[in-house]
């Protein structure tokens, strides 16, 4: 599409006068949908801890403006696409010595619905929540056992509904699962050095707009039954860096979906 032809030229360009002004970053945590909502959060805690921080977009906003101000080198990728997922493998590449952790956060939310009338959504959730992790975990690999740190860290964002299913999202929910099947996958692979483990979220923040009827629905699924923020999720992204006895594991953090 055109805006993403002009937006890619535009990236090439700072890139190019990036890499000739900035060295590559040691340690860093390499951070995916970082432009709003729980993956801006994470992105400014991580760097209220000084964490060298490179964040991916794909869509030029005033809060990736802010992060670029405190720091955070910022990729415009479209992980949506094959292609945009290898552009993006080149541009963290040409950031990075070495990788701390990879937080795969990007994410959409199509319906069955959404699919019915767009088949291609499939192959869009698909890239953005299984593929894009895959490519960009083996290629990071080696700037995951780089690190300095006793263990490096991959985290796959995925969803509580994977172990539930969802009559209204069976092809976001398989993409998630798919997530999930490549975290056990992965744990295993790349041990003893890095370890690799999931968050599966259920309701953590409510969009603007969603009426009070959707939100009571939402919370009496929960055992208990409110909305917490994105701090919870923060809670289990610092748990599973901190710990050094955690791998292969989903991390479910629903407010006892499981158990209501």
């Amino acid at each position: 599409m055109a805006w993403w032809i002009i937006n890619r030229i535009a990236i090439d360009m700072t890139d190019a006068m990036t890499t000739e002004t900035f060295p590559l970053l040691n340690d860093a945590i390499l951070l995916t949908g970082a432009g709003q909502r729980l993956g801006l959060y994470h992105a400014e805690r991580l760097l209220d801890e000084g964490v060298p921080l490179i964040v991916t977009y794909c869509t030029e906003r005033p809060s990736i403006e802010r992060l670029r101000d405190r720091g955070a080198r910022a990729i415009l990728a479209d992980l949506s696409t094959p292609e945009g997922i290898e552009a993006c493998i080149g541009d963290i590449l040409r950031q990075a010595a070495s990788l701390r952790a990879i937080i795969h956060n990007a994410s959409r939310w199509l319906t069955d619905e959404d699919l019915a009338s767009d088949p291609s959504g499939f192959d869009v959730l698909m890239n953005l929540h299984a593929r894009a992790p895959y490519r960009i975990n083996l290629a990071c690999e080696d700037l995951l056992r780089a690190s300095s740190a006793r263990f490096a860290d991959i985290i796959h964002i995925t969803d509580s509904k994977v172990a539930i299913g969802s009559a209204q999202r069976a092809a976001y929910v398989a993409s998630k699962a798919a997530l999930e099947s490549l975290t056990l996958s992965l744990a295993a692979r790349f041990a003893p050095r890095i370890k690799v483990n999931s968050i599966a979220p259920g309701l953590i923040l409510f969009n603007e707009g969603d009426s009070e009827e959707y939100k009571r629905e939402r919370l009496e699924r929960s055992a208990l039954g409110y909305e917490p923020g994105p701090l919870v999720i923060w809670q289990a992204i610092r748990f599973l860096l901190d710990n050094p006895y955690v791998t292969g594991s989903t991390l479910p953090v629903d407010g006892g979906r499981r158990v209501k």
